[in-house]
């Protein structure tokens, strides 16, 4: 145990939805008085070529070499209560590390959760060997943490069923939205076409060419499309596209607040944070139950799930509400209340803190540290 407050290191990619979550996480930690906190962000760079290890992909092999490389260089600075890696992917050569402190390994998805929705990724599972090798990599990792934390329900199950992972040591907690950001208007538009939001960087793979195959023959319905790919658009549908935008980018959120529904019609996926903010901006949300997709989108409660590419059906999801703003409206509330029930990224962080206190045996200490009341 250290003196004064807890020391806590947060090693992180920074891939896709990684930021965002990042981001939370350091504005949760800023007002956790109780805890030094050192922040590693591993910056994703597809380009860099490192050499291959048998069931360790580029990425896997060079973040995995950088959180050890950053891990060891704040240990020589002295001692750590805990430690937090996500994902799994940067902790898989850091096990001799995670034995000494307290280590708390946080993923959205296992390998086999993706290897199931991998196709849509352009992703193909290895030989017999590479992928035992794979499996056995990865549960070293999962076994040397001392606990998990995954994004989902469906990540917890198969840590449990396919790597043995005791349940007592697997804790979901989603990684959330800024609910004082993302938060539904003051009061939404009653005039004009009703507007489909899609948020998505790969356009194909979130099923951005069905939304908008779908999106024709709709009277009335636009729809504003924010991704970094070039979008062909039908001469026949009203759509605005978006491009340069950040997580988290102000735009964004207005996007957000200006929208009447959010459709991700996704080809593959594990669990887009996107729907989270959708949620949280009191959308009704169209989307497909593929990974842990139904988890945040609740078919006939907060939005309408439909079979993977298929635009016909998908038409008759977005028709349906943009004919009844009487049901936009009521599935726009479970969405919001689905999403402080669930997503808030302060109340989410602060479990995270407070197991990697528990983990450390420090909570006698943490409240030592804040004082009394």
């Amino acid at each position: 145990m250290t003196e004064g407050r807890c020391k806590f290191a947060f090693v992180l990619e920074q891939t896709f939805g990684q930021v965002a979550h990042t981001r939370n996480l350091e504005q949760a930690l800023s007002t956790a008085s109780w805890i030094d906190g050192t922040v590693v962000k591993l910056p994703f760079d597809p380009a860099r070529r490192l050499g291959h290890i048998p069931g360790l992909r580029n990425w896997s092999l060079r973040a995995s070499l950088m959180a050890r490389r950053e891990l060891r260089r704040r240990l020589r600075q002295g001692a750590l209560d805990a430690a937090f890696i996500h994902t799994q992917v940067a902790s898989l050569l850091s096990v001799g590390i995670m034995r000494s402190v307290a280590t708390v390994v946080s993923l959205d998805a296992t390998p086999l959760n993706f290897d199931s929705v991998g196709e849509a990724y352009g992703h193909r599972r290895g030989g017999p060997i590479g992928e035992a090798f794979k499996t056995a990599l990865n549960q070293r990792a999962y076994l040397a943490a001392a606990a998990m934390v995954t994004w989902s329900h469906l990540a917890a199950d198969s840590l449990a069923a396919d790597y043995g992972v005791p349940s007592a040591r697997i804790h979901v907690i989603r990684p959330g939205v800024d609910l004082a950001r993302f938060r539904p208007p003051a009061e939404r538009r009653r005039e004009g076409p009703v507007r489909v939001l899609f948020v998505g960087g790969d356009f194909v793979r979130k099923g951005g060419t069905d939304l908008l195959d779908a999106m024709r023959g709709l009277v009335e319905v636009e729809v504003d499309v924010v991704t970094t790919a070039d979008v062909a658009v039908p001469p026949d549908v009203q759509c605005r596209v978006h491009r340069g935008l950040a997580p988290g980018d102000q735009r964004l959120v207005e996007l957000y607040g200006q929208a009447d529904l959010f459709a991700l019609p996704t080809r593959g996926d594990c669990l887009p944070q996107v729907l989270a903010e959708a949620a949280a901006a009191g959308l009704p949300i169209v989307a497909t139950p593929i990974g842990a997709v139904p988890e945040v989108v609740q078919d006939g409660r907060n939005g309408l799930l439909v079979p993977v590419g298929t635009p016909s059906e998908l038409r008759l999801a977005l028709r349906r509400l943009a004919e009844s703003p009487e049901l936009r409206s009521h599935m726009g509330r479970e969405s919001r209340a689905l999403a402080e029930q669930e997503h808030d990224a302060t109340a989410n962080n602060g479990r995270i803190f407070e197991l990697m206190a528990d983990v450390a045996h420090v909570r006698s200490h943490r409240q030592m540290a804040m004082g009394p009341g």
